[in-house]
């Protein structure tokens, strides 16, 4: 499979632009009258005149004095924010990165089905396998229960040996039922995660 050449470089630039946008960079003055460029002002210069800059050189803001003291609940707010910030700029660039990898693995709906469908083979063998067992198990443990209750009508008891026996089939058959369980929760799964990558798809490529 092989992506559309003009959709990955449109991702690619757009995840290189948005970075770069979203980089700050700082104007700052030293002592000596040394204007200096970075993307953090350091500790000894908080106080002087400075200014924000975007990646093409245009001011944002600026200041000419210290930033105010904040009280601690001002500087827990302000912390508060720039790791949301943070948060969310990293959540974006992994969604552009995730919808690089989309296009460059798939080139249609098509392929992202068949995918789905090579995905959703392995669980559903392993039910085909599974439920022949629980029927054999099934008809075990019924056979056993019958045996063990015409004794007690019979008056009879019950040999300890079938108690055990009894004990070991219904573990047997819940750890069967259990698994085919596993195996069709593994099935929505997939189906819900190639469903939200076609949908996914669809809204990069047509955007």
């Amino acid at each position: 499979m092989q992506a559309n050449p003009v959709i990955v470089v449109g991702l690619v630039l757009a995840l290189a632009l948005a970075d770069a946008a979203a980089a700050k960079i700082y104007k700052w003055t030293d002592e000596k009258g040394v204007t200096h460029y970075g993307e953090v002002i350091p500790p000894e210069y908080k106080d002087q005149a400075a200014q924000e800059m975007s990646p093409h050189g245009i001011t944002i803001r600026k200041w000419d004095t210290a930033t105010p003291t904040l009280t601690p609940e001002q500087r827990k707010a302000a912390e508060e924010r720039v790791a949301h910030e943070r948060d969310e700029k990293q959540r974006a660039f992994e969604q552009r990165r995730r919808d690089v990898a989309l296009v460059n693995t798939y080139t249609s709906t098509q392929e992202i089905d068949a995918a789905r469908e090579r995905t959703l083979q392995l669980p559903n063998q392993a039910i085909r396998g599974l439920e022949p067992r629980l029927k054999k198990a099934q008809d075990r443990l019924g056979s056993l229960e019958q045996q063990a209750a015409a004794l007690g009508k019979a008056g009879k008891r019950v040999p300890d040996s079938m108690v055990s026996d009894i004990a070991d089939q219904k573990v047997e058959v819940d750890t069967i039922r259990a698994e085919i369980e596993r195996n069709k929760s593994q099935i929505e799964i997939i189906k819900a995660k190639y469903e939200q990558d076609k949908k996914r798809y669809l809204e990069v490529t047509q955007r």
